[in-house]
């Protein structure tokens, strides 16, 4: 398919809608001119057939009559100018016609503009002679003793005349798309000269139409959005190779260590625990890696369906009971009765990262408090330890994956990284709101607002 440019776009339908306008204007100047002098042609012979009628009027018989049409129009120019005359009797007979011989030629009486003048004094028609074989005009004018002067003149002088004018019209239309093409040529080309200067990274700076502002505008943000989603592809995969690595290089020296005889009899037991605990990490990380691809291409709940918060808190803190008694945390929870409507499943693992990161994070002998508030927004979970807390400038980056705040204190807490990358990735999911809040030293909460449907 052939694609078309802007410029070649504006060049052409300048083109064209000049190019239009100006057979339309040609044709309608030919079309008034054609009336104008239509009317005009009938006019002046009205007149000219009306003075003449006033003056034979004076006339005190036919014969005076006949004679001064013989010698008013009788080769002369001036009366061919105004059109041929005719004069018949009032029984219809033709007494005088200024082109025809009046004796070969028949009543008329029948006549429309003859019968019409006899009745109302005046009267006129257009329609094709048989003597002159042209459309034409006839004029009609009663006199006072009731013969008829009848003037009349072809009106194919106005088509002549528009013949006339095709050539020119022609002409002056070639002359106009030449002027067109070229003017619409420069102005194309002044129109594009903007555009082609723009700087996408600097649209505000630049001289644009505010018109197309809107679109680099938002063309820019979306190369923004592409570049940070590269660049967070890039993180992740090189995050992604290095906590591979990291329990594979262990599980690999430990089984070598083994395998080559350098593990003492009673360290064996010990290197196959390590192997196992590095094992199961790898398995966890693998487990969440794949739970974040498949959110990632997760655009909503399906099949949504009405969970019971505290229900699920219960289950998960009893899953979490060893680590909690182990670090002699208190957890307090108030989730009340308040249900919400999506993903069991996916709601499930948002709580236990929420409470498993406030377990791992928090002090020796510290409180989590679990509760729900319904808000003129939603439903809003929320999760609060008296934990290490968060800078304010790691806030925005802590959904990131692998990010995490305390690198040395996540040594020892273990995890993947990718607890609270989750939780962000179902709060979309189920589009909630995520909040958090926190003071380095004395804890943090974080909220998720399911929103009212």
């Amino acid at each position: 398919m052939k694609i078309k440019s802007i410029k070649s776009t504006i060049f052409s339908k300048m083109v064209l809608t000049v190019c239009v306008a100006v057979v339309a204007a040609v044709a309608a100047m030919l079309f008034i001119a054609c009336v104008i002098y239509s009317a005009n042609t009938k006019n002046e012979i009205m007149v000219s057939a009306r003075h003449t009628a006033e003056y034979m009027n004076t006339l005190p018989s036919s014969e005076d009559k006949l004679v001064f049409l013989h010698s008013m129009f009788d080769g002369s120019e001036d009366g061919r100018e105004d059109g041929r005359k005719t004069f018949i009797a009032p029984g219809g007979e033709v007494l005088y016609d200024s082109d025809a011989d009046a004796l070969r030629m028949e009543n008329h009486l029948s006549r429309p503009e003859v019968r019409q003048a006899r009745e109302t004094g005046s009267g006129s028609a257009v329609r094709s002679s048989e003597t002159v074989g042209e459309r034409v005009f006839y004029f009609a004018v009663r006199l006072d003793d009731g013969s008829v002067l009848r003037a009349e003149k072809p009106l194919v002088a106005i088509y002549d005349m528009l013949l006339a004018m095709i050539p020119a019209s022609a002409l002056l239309l070639l002359i106009i798309m030449i002027v067109t093409g070229f003017v619409s040529k420069t102005i194309t080309r002044s129109i594009m000269q903007p555009i082609y200067k723009i700087d996408i990274n600097n649209i505000d700076e630049d001289e644009i139409y505010p018109e197309l502002l809107p679109y680099f505008r938002r063309i820019k943000a979306e190369n923004e959005e592409k570049e940070k989603t590269d660049a967070i592809r890039r993180e992740f995969s090189a995050n992604v190779s290095h906590e591979l690595k990291t329990p594979l290089t262990s599980i690999s020296g430990y089984a070598q260590m083994i395998n080559n005889g350098m593990a003492r009899p009673e360290d064996t037991a010990m290197f196959g625990l390590k192997i196992e605990k590095e094992a199961e990490r790898l398995l966890l990380l693998i487990d969440d890696i794949i739970r974040l691809s498949n959110l990632d291409e997760t655009t909503g709940v399906y099949d949504p369906e009405e969970i019971r918060l505290d229900e699920l808190v219960s289950e998960t803190v009893r899953h979490l009971e060893p680590q909690i008694e182990r670090r002699e945390l208190k957890v307090t929870q108030s989730c009340g009765g308040c249900t919400v409507s999506g993903s069991r499943t996916l709601v499930s693992e948002l709580i236990y990262n929420l409470i498993d990161n406030a377990i791992k994070y928090n002090k020796e002998g510290g409180s989590i408090d679990i509760y729900t508030e319904i808000t003129p927004e939603g439903i809003e979970f929320s999760v609060r330890d008296t934990g290490i807390g968060i800078a304010k400038e790691d806030i925005d980056r802590i959904f990131e994956r692998f990010y995490r705040v305390d690198k040395s204190h996540s040594k020892t807490v273990g995890g993947t990284g990718l607890g609270l990358s989750i939780v962000k990735h179902v709060a979309m999911v189920h589009n909630a709101r995520i909040k958090v809040s926190s003071t380095p030293g004395e804890g943090t909460t974080v909220s998720v607002v399911f929103k009212n449907i």
